[in-house]
């Protein structure tokens, strides 16, 4: 009696475990200056010194970070002096 409710109890688990489940992609991780992008376009597409504490919390990165990234930004031409004391990217979302 123990072994037959022991067997249908496991086939009913083994049912269970047949049904399809649905397993959702890994999501990317987006690079230091992905981030850092994305991070300066939600403020407005401008850094400046009453934003860049916010900036780099949002990228989550550091400032040897910024440092880098600034300079690789300027050099790809993606961030230019706006003429005053912020420099504003020029991207996708940033025209």
């Amino acid at each position: 009696m123990i072994k037959t409710a022991f067997i249908a109890l496991a086939g009913i688990s083994l049912m269970a475990c047949t049904g399809t489940t649905e397993v959702s992609a890994p999501t990317p991780q987006l690079s230091d200056k992905d981030r850092f992008v994305s991070a300066i376009e939600a403020n407005e597409c401008v850094m400046n010194a009453s934003n860049i504490g916010l900036i780099m919390s949002q990228a989550s990165i550091n400032r040897s970070q910024l440092a880098t990234l600034t300079v690789a930004l300027e050099d790809d031409g993606a961030l230019a002096p706006d003429g005053t004391d912020s420099v504003r990217l020029s991207s996708i979302n940033c025209i």
